[in-house]
């Protein structure tokens, strides 16, 4: 089988001293490992494009376990977020998030695109002092995408409106008042973040990037986001964000 396909490199794998394995989050193939011969060497064809980051057209053999790149033509390097500690710590963080949360052969176009999208804004933007919100922004959408949203809305115990939840991490949303009792140690998070999250969830990372959002609720979302996602996801931690 032999495919043409846009695809994003999310990791590389160094093999031999001339071989790599990629690991591609793709339009047509979902996420997908290929083997790249020769892209080593400086003066492969393919070597510009063998890079983590990197967004182009992929031709991909798949023959057995392990399909193959046969060219790849490089779109977007996003050189310019290599330029920056934090956006590079950022940037490298969501390639892990959108490896860890896609599967082989599975298609998600909404994912691909708000990966290329963040992945185009830092590499543009100036503002460092924004990469705390796009972090937040990104892992919410992300959440959307793959079907596990937090609940903003109501109670994930009793399905009632609330004004003054908590968040449950472990139930996937808020909590109502009349139902605190139940989540004794959850997070009391005020109609602010609630809101907050909710237009996050809602709207695209200009119109978020447009409003003054004070950087103690963006902590907290934070603080809330990295909770729900090493919950819900099954893990410690995230090696990207280690020295973030």
């Amino acid at each position: 089988m032999y495919i043409v396909t846009d695809g994003i490199v999310l990791k590389r794998v160094k093999v031999s001293d001339y071989d790599k394995i990629l690991t591609l989050f793709t339009t047509k193939a979902g996420k997908i490992s290929v083997s790249v011969k020769g892209s080593q060497n400086p003066k492969s064809k393919m070597a510009a494009g063998a890079h983590p980051f990197v967004y182009g057209e992929f031709a991909i053999s798949k023959s057995g376990r392990l399909s193959r790149a046969t060219s790849i033509d490089a779109k977007e390097t996003f050189y310019h977020l290599r330029e920056d500690l934090d956006k590079l710590t950022v940037a490298s963080y969501f390639l892990e998030l959108v490896n860890i949360v896609t599967v082989e052969d599975v298609v998600n176009q909404p994912l691909f695109q708000i990966l290329l999208y963040y992945l185009s804004y830092i590499d543009k933007s100036k503002d460092i002092k924004k990469m705390p919100l796009v972090k937040v922004a990104f892992e919410l959408q992300l959440l959307d995408t793959i079907g596990l949203k937090p609940e903003m809305h109501h109670c994930v115990n009793c399905h009632k409106l609330s004004e003054n939840p908590k968040f449950s991490v472990a139930d996937g949303g808020i909590v109502c008042e009349d139902c605190y009792e139940f989540y004794p140690d959850d997070y009391k998070i005020g109609s602010v973040i609630q809101k907050l999250m909710t237009y996050i969830l809602n709207h695209s990372l200009s119109d978020i990037l447009n409003q003054e959002i004070d950087d103690i609720l963006v902590k907290k979302i934070d603080v809330l986001n990295q909770q729900f996602l090493k919950h819900h996801l099954e893990r410690k931690g995230f090696k990207s964000l280690m020295h973030f």
